[in-house]
This record gives structure tokens, C-alpha cells and sequence, in this order.
């Protein structure tokens, strides 16, 4: 349907710059709040002609009973506040709001609207990397050396142009390009990223088979360049932070705490919303950091909460046993609709967009917030991709 589409093009062209981009100039905090529930009014008015599949019905309405029970879970269990609880519910559901809303509403973008959202994000990225090297003041609350937000938006850039672009080795070099000029972003995680998109649009000539020995070595040596790239970040996070001897860091910290949660303490839906590794656990400052004492290390005491939600991974403890299995069902079932993709540029970029998250997750909490918000918008639209998907009243 073109109001779909028109509507999609509209709120790409202001996702990319308010809400990844230029986040810290715009500096308004409900930003993605608003987009994801004007996503979702648009949804209600448009409900009937959301994509008619049975399947993608009961997957929705299974994961509204689920979040639900877990509101009450946390409400009764009550280890943190009821606000916090509310807080943290909301922020949950974004990103499977957005995911959800644009797989069933199935935007099929016109070659002039995949024109005007590839200029807006191109403009974005090249403004923000400008404004990094040469000022970085003003596009980063820490001034320069390092940021997040340039990988993320040179990443969702690179992606968006090779996927809205006719597939010749000249647009792909661009794509790999723009990828390579997110490396200044500093950060190491972006190293392994860079690695990951390279081999994807390079090296993937065919669906991948998952279960071949030959994937598997494959899946290896590619893990293997990821680490010897980003060796040095990943060696203090995840090797050396975990050592008795080490220096207490609030990375390590949380991710040994919260599989303490998950897998002992608060077996087996997990310590409730708004209890650990969250915004609405530092905002409120969940009594599990006491508890577990965590309260004196830098970064997670109540006065300087700055790294109390630094990855994603260590959230899952809020959900305890059965929220992670839940969660590995969940993109499971993404990389099974992935392999159905009949277009390979969309199949690459379909993988890169859940690969993106598994990496960024390790030391970012933007799963949850609305830099998150494009990698699952672009992976909807690329399950979307050259299927005959009816837009009518959806059943089920």
C-alpha cells in the first residue's frame, strides 16, 4: 500500500538523524518513545491491512501474554519499585514494538523513496562523522576519542545503501566504504562488526546451511578475526575481569552477577523488570545492587550509575531461565525466516542486522534503546523481501 510506504519513508528520514545521530544534539530523551508509539497508532488506523499470516498472529499475540505475565511477576515479587517496574516494561517493548509493527505492516519502498532515505542517512552519517573529527563536542557528551553512535550509524548506513541500492561491485564498495570510515568511531566492537559486513556482501554467495561442517569451520575462523581484532577490549571485559586478582570493573561485574541471578538466586523467571543492568534499574537504583554488592564499585554506586546499563546481555537476568530460552526461541526463529529470504542482498543484510545485535549487545544496551530500533526495523523489511505478502485484514 503507497501510505505504508510514504509513512515508513517519512519516519525513516527522521529515525536516522534524531535518534542515532544527532541524539545528542536533538537531546530529547522521549524521542524514540514517540516515534515507536506514533509507529503504533499508525499500526491501529492501518490494521486492516496488516500482512494476513496466522503464524506471525500468534507469534505477536504469544509475546503480549508473556511480557504481561512478567508485569505481574515483577509487581508482585516487588524487588524493585513499582515505577521502576513501568519504566522498564515500557522500554522492553520497544524494540519488539518496532520489529513486530514493521513485519506486519510490510512497507515496499518505491525506487525514489529508497532515493530520499539513502540521502538522509548518508547526510546524517557524513554530518556526524565531520562534526566528530573536527568537533566532536558537539555530537558527543565525552568529547572525542571514542564513540558508539558514529559505528552505529556508519553500520545502519553501510546496510541501508547496499540493501536500497542496485546490487553492482561498485555500490557494494561504496557500502564496504562507508563501513570502513565508521573505524573511527574508536570503538573495538565496530572492528568486528567491519569484519562481519566485509565477509557478508564478499564472501556469501548462497544461503547459508547452518548445520555443514564446513559452515561451522567457516563460523570459526570468521569468530577468530572478530577476537583478533578486538582482543585487547575483550581480554579486560571478559578474561582478565573475571579474575579474582583483577581490578573490580563494572562490566564484569554485572555479567557475574546477573548469571548469579539467572541461574541461582531467582530461579526461574528471573529477579522481575526494572531490577538489573536496565535504565529504570539505575534511575531508581534497583536494591540488587546493594544486595549483591555492587553498590561500591565505580560506575554502579548510586551517586555515579554510569555503567549500570552497559550491555544488553546481563538485563536477560531480569528474566531469569526460562526469559533466556525464550529469547534464543525468538532469534531462532529469525535466522529460520532468514534462510526463506528468496533475495540474497536482503538475506546478507538480514543476517548482518541480527549479527549486529549479538555484538553490540556484548557491551552496549542499544538493543533496548532507540539507536537499536534501525537493525530491527531493516531486519523486518528484509524478511519482508520479495515475498507476496497481502496486505489485508490480519486473522489469526
Amino acid at each position: 500500500m503507497k501510505s505504508i510506504s510514504k509513512f515508513f519513508t517519512l519516519f525513516w528520514i527522521i529515525y536516522f538523524p534524531v535518534c542515532i545521530a544527532f541524539a545528542f544534539v536533538v537531546d530529547f530523551d522521549l524521542s524514540d518513545e514517540i516515534l515507536t508509539m506514533l509507529l503504533l497508532l499508525y499500526a491501529i488506523i492501518k490494521h486492516r491491512y496488516l500482512v494476513h499470516d496466522k503464524k506471525r498472529a500468534t507469534e505477536i499475540k504469544t509475546y503480549i501474554v508473556i511480557m504481561v505475565f512478567y508485569l505481574l511477576y515483577s509487581l508482585v515479587i516487588q524487588v524493585t519499585t513499582m515505577r521502576g517496574v513501568i519504566l522498564d516494561f515500557m522500554q522492553q517493548l520497544r524494540p519488539y514494538a518496532v520489529f513486530y509493527l514493521t513485519w506486519m505492516l510490510a512497507p515496499e519502498f518505491t525506487r525514489k523513496q529508497k532515493k530520499w532515505i539513502k540521502l538522509v542517512v548518508l547526510a546524517s552519517f557524513f554530518g556526524y562523522l565531520l562534526a566528530f573529527m573536527f568537533k566532536p563536542g558537539l555530537v558527543t557528551p565525552y568529547g572525542g576519542g571514542e564513540s558508539s553512535a558514529l559505528g552505529q550509524i556508519a553500520l545502519c548506513s553501510a546496510m541501508v545503501y547496499y540493501l536500497f541500492s542496485r546490487q553492482t561491485k561498485q555500490n557494494r564498495n561504496i557500502a564496504i566504504f562507508i563501513m570502513l570510515l565508521g573505524l573511527f568511531s574508536g570503538k573495538s566492537k565496530y572492528f568486528g562488526e567491519c569484519v562481519v559486513f566485509i565477509a557478508l556482501v564478499v564472501f556469501v554467495k548462497s544461503k547459508i546451511k547452518f548445520t555443514s561442517v564446513k559452515t561451522l569451520v567457516k563460523f570459526a575462523l570468521l569468530t577468530s578475526l572478530v577476537l583478533f581484532f578486538t582482543w585487547t577490549k575483550f581480554n579486560i571485559y571478559y578474561v582478565e575481569g573475571f579474575d579474582e586478582d583483577a581490578e573490580e570493573r563494572a562490566r564484569p561485574a554485572t555479567y557475574a552477577t546477573g548469571m548469579k541471578i539467572m541461574f541461582h538466586d531467582y530461579i526461574p523467571f528471573g529477579s522481575g523488570l526494572g531490577s538489573f543492568g536496565t535504565a529504570a534499574a539505575a534511575k531508581e537504583y534497583s536494591p540488587l545492587y546493594f544486595k549483591y554488592r555492587l553498590n561500591d564499585i565505580w560506575g554502579l554506586d548510586p551517586r555515579n550509575p554510569m555503567f549500570l546499563a552497559d550491555a544488553f546481555y546481563p538485563t536477560l537476568a531480569e528474566y531469569g531461565i526460562v526469559g533466556l530460552l525464550l529469547f534464543l526461541i525468538f532469534w531462532k526463529r529469525r535466522l529460520w525466516e532468514s534462510n526463506k529470504i528468496p533475495d540474497l542482498a536482503s538475506y546478507r543484510m538480514a543476517l548482518m542486522a541480527i549479527l549486529a545485535l549479538a555484538l553490540e549487545s556484548t557491551a552496549d544496551t542499544s538493543y533496548l534503546s532507540g539507536k537499536g530500533m534501525g537493525y530491527f526495523m531493516i531486519l523486518a523489511v528484509c524478511l519482508n523481501s520479495g515475498k507476496r505478502l497481502p496486505n489485508k485484514m490480519m486473522q489469526g
